[in-house]
């Protein structure tokens, strides 16, 4: 456990979304940035400058300062093996989502995480959104009867410029999958954090729009059902004309539940709302979760009691990754294929 007055961070990894980590550390006190780490030495040194902090080209480098806790915001496919390196050099481990690109990356990672002292957490922001957090309790609280289907929709635009800007975006090597791995994972983390982890999934996956441009999905559709029956319909694609908040939307006896990035209603009345954040870079669907996931993970670390630490993903973030690379599996075989949990 940190016993240090001043936390230091550092980011490996100065994308896009590296801002959006950087700016959630900067409103935690007693915590500052002090080291980041690119392979794109301008994109670095650029990020090093904004944040007053110092650039290392080299990841290990990065790791052998006296940092606290590493942020990895780096491509999928280096995920693995920075985790198990960040967390030999003894580094509390904050992780983008995926944790893993496989199956049994993940399972090394969890094995890694279960022999370390050190706290890891994968990066599911939209647990810590209040209008999730809301309906989390009405569920545990059973307010809601008994659940009789689920049904869950994303429509983004992610057109041929946006794989272009990353020469690892859009393979299954480097990215492992396409809208399922990248944007709809964090409703496929929604669906067995609030509810429960599907027991078979039968699923089809494409690429229509973009298949001159990627090798990985635009689009993909799943019927799951939980144990008890219960339907879970999933439908995800990157084709669409913009970025509608993702929605999810519940059959409960007592009323059907509409749940979105900002807000939650029953029966069409608004019950939990966050209005939208004004975080400088911030996409709306992104969820404004980010700075409550931070603070969770530092008040843990020093040993602050705070009710969102339950919400932080530590192995339970494979259960997203398991459910769909069985769709993807299952759009191999045209077979349902079981799901496991956490």
């Amino acid at each position: 456990m940190l016993v240090s007055k001043m936390i230091k961070f550092g980011i490996i990894g100065c994308g896009s979304i590296s801002g959006i980590h950087a700016a959630a550390i900067q409103k935690i006190e007693g915590a500052k940035i002090t080291a980041c780490c690119d392979i794109n030495i301008e994109k670095g040194l650029i990020f090093a400058s904004r944040n007053q902090c110092q650039y290392y080209y080299d990841y290990q480098e990065l790791l052998a300062s006296d940092v606290d806790i590493v942020t990895i915001a780096t491509p999928h496919f280096l995920h693995k093996e920075m985790v198990l390196a960040a967390l030999q050099a003894e580094k509390h481990v904050i992780c983008e989502k995926p944790m893993a690109v496989t199956i049994e990356e993940a399972n090394e990672i969890i094995k890694a995480t279960a022999d370390s002292d050190c706290l890891y957490a994968v990066c599911f922001q939209n647990r810590f959104n209040p209008s999730f957090i809301e309906l989390k309790h009405l569920i545990d609280g059973e307010q809601l009867g008994h659940l009789k289907g689920l049904k869950c929709e994303l429509t983004w635009k992610r057109n041929k410029e946006y794989y272009q800007s990353a020469k690892w975006k859009g393979s299954w090597e480097k990215e492992g999958g396409g809208v399922l791995i990248n944007q709809a994972i964090h409703t496929l983390d929604a669906i067995s954090w609030l509810i429960e982890q599907p027991t078979r999934v039968k699923g089809k996956i494409m690429t229509s729009l973009l298949e001159d441009v990627i090798e990985v999905e635009d689009a993909a559709m799943a019927t799951a059902q939980m144990a008890d029956g219960v339907p879970v319909v999933i439908f995800a694609s990157n084709d669409y004309s913009s970025d509608p908040t993702p929605l999810m939307t519940f059959d409960f006896e007592e009323g059907l539940v509409e749940l979105t990035m900002n807000d939650l209603r029953i029966d069409g009345n608004l019950i939990k709302s966050s209005g939208n954040s004004q975080e400088e870079g911030k996409k709306d669907v992104w969820g404004d979760g980010h700075q409550r996931f931070y603070r969770a993970f530092v008040n843990q670390l020093k040993g602050i009691e705070d009710p969102l630490i339950p919400l932080l993903a530590h192995a339970d973030a494979k259960n997203a990754l398991e459910l769909l690379t069985r769709i993807y599996q299952s759009n191999a075989t045209n077979k349902w294929e079981l799901v496991s949990e956490i």
